[in-house]
């Protein structure tokens, strides 16, 4: 079990390591938009469309990396002062809230990019970008972000 936690998390940390390259990509589009509206007065009808696709599958994948780095946000405040076994009990907690969200989104994420797919879904506006690769890659981020769930279940046994 443990060799198998161990492969589910450098196959996030590696996906991760890749998928942070998407902020570079990110940032030059939004650079060259910058630059072509308010310097060549020429607006792009298609960086807006491409940055939030681009931003919504550094997001699903951002949820597990952040997981297996153990980087996710507490309120340290009122953490650092709770007992030994109270910080269990929240871990725990805060462990079945995920897995219970997880499902439903990957389920339901699921029905959606399939819609999408079989729809052959664009974006709204005058660049018609498809839609469907960005929904069908929501349940793929998804079940990383729940296996990385998975493992820290692992790993606390």
């Amino acid at each position: 079990m443990k060799t198998l936690a161990d492969a589910i998390t450098l196959a996030i940390k590696k996906i991760g390591d890749v998928g942070s390259l998407l902020l570079l990509v990110i940032m030059g589009v939004m650079t060259y938009e910058v630059i072509a509206r308010y310097v060549f007065n020429s607006p792009t009808s298609w960086a807006w469309v491409i940055n939030k696709q681009l931003f919504g599958v550094y997001v699903m994948i951002a949820g597990g990396y952040a997981l297996v780095h153990n980087s996710h946000i507490r309120i340290e405040l009122f953490y650092q002062r709770f007992s030994p076994a109270a910080k269990t009990a929240v871990h725990w907690l805060s462990l079945v809230a995920a897995l219970c969200f997880l499902t439903a989104l990957i389920w339901k994420s699921w029905v959606m990019g399939v819609e999408a797919y079989e729809s052959k879904e664009v974006a709204m506006g005058v660049f018609k970008l498809p839609m469907y690769p960005l929904k069908l890659f929501m349940p793929i981020g998804t079940a990383l972000f729940l296996a990385g769930c998975l493992v820290t279940v692992v790993r606390k046994k």
